[in-house]
């Protein structure tokens, strides 16, 4: 049984954040906010603190906020350094912590390519649902 008493958490049933299964499906993964108490055992192989900051966007590795992640609070002309555009390796989910600001994806690095606007606030766990190709974002700009 978890009890959340700050912060925002992000369970999952395997070690790694799901890495091994690519993010795994919904059922893979449980969000819980400050005051949540439930039964974690169906997703107690690993957790994530979702960062506090109030501005920024993480990217993940995979669909349903599993694998790697990484943090950026500005635009990102190039995020392939941490994220291997093309491959597995690729970005496959995010969140935008922003409250007001949006930020736009792009499939090529210097905000080129396909483009789409992600919204303030929202958090999307799959590509579809980011209406983006996965494994394809190569930039990130904070609008």
């Amino acid at each position: 049984r978890g009890e959340v008493t700050a912060g925002t958490w992000i369970f999952y049933k395997h070690a790694n954040f799901n890495d091994q299964q690519s993010g795994g499906n919904s059922c893979d993964h449980k969000i819980l906010n400050p005051g949540a108490i439930e039964d974690i055992k169906s997703v107690n192989g690993s957790m994530y603190l979702v960062k506090d900051q109030t501005e920024g966007i993480i990217l993940f590795t995979h669909a349903y906020y599993g694998g790697k992640n990484k943090w950026y609070e500005e635009s990102c002309a190039n995020v392939n350094p941490d994220f291997q555009s093309g491959t597995a390796k690729g970005v496959s989910s995010a969140i935008v912590l922003s409250k007001n600001q949006s930020f736009d994806i792009f499939s090529k690095p210097n905000f080129q390519g396909l483009q789409q606007k992600l919204k303030p606030g929202q958090w999307y766990a799959t590509p579809n649902a980011m209406g983006f190709p996965n494994d394809l974002l190569q930039s990130v700009r904070k609008i």
